[in-house]
This record gives C-alpha cells, sequence and structure tokens, in this order.
C-alpha cells in the first residue's frame, strides 16, 4: 500500500512539473496569437482524466462580425472517488455581458466577468450539465504577428549583442520583410477569423475526453476552413447565401479556423511562421 502511495506521489509530482512547463510555454505562444474562437469551459481542479464529456452539442452561426454560439455539455465524474472541483467559462471577446446566458443543470446561472467560475462536486458516474449561449466577436487583428515577430527579433538581437553584425541583421530583417511582414504596416488591420478550440479542457491545455459531439457550424458562403482534419468535415450542406460545416468526430475538431476564403493564404503564412518556432523560443 506504501508503495502504491509513493507511486501516486511521485506521477503528482511530474504532473505538476509538466504542467508548469506547459503553461509558461501556452501563455508566451496564446498572448501574442489568441484567435476569435468558441467560448469554452475550462476545468481548474483535479485531473482531466477523472472526467469525460459524456455528450456535447456545439452550434456557431458567423455573420458580419459576430457569431452567435451555443455550446451545452454534460460532463461526468467517470473515477471512483468524490471530487471538488470548478470550472471557468472562458468567453473571448463576448459583444456584450447581456448577451451571455449560463444554466448548470438547467438553473440560470449569472455570469460575472470579474470571476467567471463555477464550483461543483460529483461522486462516480455523477453528471452536471452546462449550457452556455454567448454573441462574440470575431475580429482579429491581422498584424498581431508580424508586430510580435519584429519585437521578438528585436529582444533576441539585443540579448545576443549583435551590434557588430548589423549590417548582417539589417539584410535578415529586409529578406523577412520582403517575404512576410511587408503585410504589417503602420495601422493594424482586422480580418474575420473563427476557431472552434477545445470546447472543454483541463486549464485550457489538457483535452477532456469525449464520448458523443455534434457540431455544426454555418458561415456566409464567401468563408472557407483551415484545418489538418479536412476529412472529418466533410458533411457540407448550402443554405441561401450560408455554409453549413458538421462534425460529429470528437478527437480532431479543435485545429478548425473559419474564415473568409480571401484571407486563407495570409492565415496560412501566418501559421506557418507561428510553426516555425520564431515566437516559441
Amino acid at each position: 500500500m506504501n508503495n502504491i502511495k509513493s507511486n501516486y506521489f511521485f506521477s503528482d509530482v511530474l504532473f505538476f512539473l509538466f504542467v508548469f512547463l506547459s503553461i509558461t510555454t501556452f501563455v508566451k505562444a496564446d498572448e501574442r496569437n489568441i484567435l476569435p474562437r468558441f467560448p469554452e469551459i475550462v476545468i481548474e481542479k483535479e485531473f482531466s482524466q477523472y472526467f469525460k464529456v459524456k455528450d456535447c452539442s456545439a452550434k456557431a452561426s458567423i455573420e458580419n462580425d459576430i457569431a452567435e454560439t451555443k455550446l451545452k455539455a454534460v460532463l461526468a465524474n467517470i473515477s471512483e472517488k468524490d471530487v471538488s472541483s470548478s470550472v471557468k467559462f472562458r468567453i473571448l471577446y463576448p459583444t456584450s455581458l447581456s448577451k451571455i446566458e449560463i444554466k448548470v443543470n438547467g438553473k440560470k446561472y449569472k455570469y460575472n466577468q470579474e470571476q467567471p467560475n463555477y464550483a461543483f462536486s460529483l461522486k462516480p458516474n455523477e453528471e452536471i450539465t452546462f449550457e452556455m449561449n454567448t454573441h462574440v466577436y470575431i475580429n482579429y487583428s491581422v498584424d498581431a504577428v508580424g508586430k510580435a515577430i519584429q519585437k521578438k527579433e528585436k529582444e533576441e538581437a539585443e540579448a545576443r549583442g549583435v551590434r557588430k553584425q548589423k549590417k548582417s541583421t539589417k539584410q535578415k530583417g529586409k529578406e523577412l520583410s520582403d517575404s512576410f511582414l511587408h503585410l504589417f504596416k503602420a495601422n493594424d488591420r482586422y480580418g474575420k477569423r473563427f476557431q472552434i478550440g477545445p470546447l472543454v479542457s483541463k486549464w485550457g491545455l489538457f483535452p477532456v475526453d469525449f464520448e458523443k459531439l455534434s457540431l455544426e457550424i454555418k458561415v456566409p458562403e464567401n468563408y472557407t476552413i483551415i484545418t489538418d482534419y479536412e476529412n472529418i468535415w466533410n458533411d457540407v450542406t448550402k443554405s441561401k447565401k450560408s455554409l453549413i460545416f458538421k462534425t460529429t468526430d470528437v478527437d480532431n475538431y479543435r485545429d478548425a479556423i473559419f474564415l473568409p476564403e480571401s484571407d486563407k493564404e495570409e492565415q496560412l503564412r501566418t501559421m506557418r511562421v507561428l510553426k516555425s518556432g520564431i515566437l516559441s523560443k
């Protein structure tokens, strides 16, 4: 029995060390590039493997600069012990507080932007249902990444003391400007972006297993999708001047980004720069 407890303790220590390092990396990257996305239910306490989303339905309807979203998730305690936890209702870029409606087990919950949390306890196999209806802005500064790149390169150059290599640094900067940073001029430009994201997660970092998912996104007819998993979004229908994307895949929905077709190549270039590690070091 003592050996079992020791193993659990050691596992916990390793887990929290990993979490600390992950959070540090996540914050550095995310503060520079937070795309408008679905509101998210973020579990704040206990291990993610203690929970499972038994059923989730999520819908979004995009029109002009706003996405009207509806999210309903049934969260279950699948561990063998009682759990006491809390969730944070993470809503990026809400249009107004009056457009946020939250229910917990069918009862209205008054959302507080300063303390957007809800504490709960679940016995083994017990469930809790969260519903969140919101309106969020989908405008996104397409210049933000370019400015972050310029700032990052300046910081790294100063840290390395590259004054002696001033000429080559200028040349490197010129090449990068010619290929990418020419997109980023004086005033910020805004484009429309809407990413799915995790929907339900632990700390916004660790995914929670889903048993069942129904996801539906309605966008203007001039929109498209960027994802590494196009095959899961093959249920696309046209309705009047809109496209409706649907999926029930529980594993690979998170990365999908919806945006105007005319912005696709620019967004792909931005994503390549982010993946290259320029902003992650």
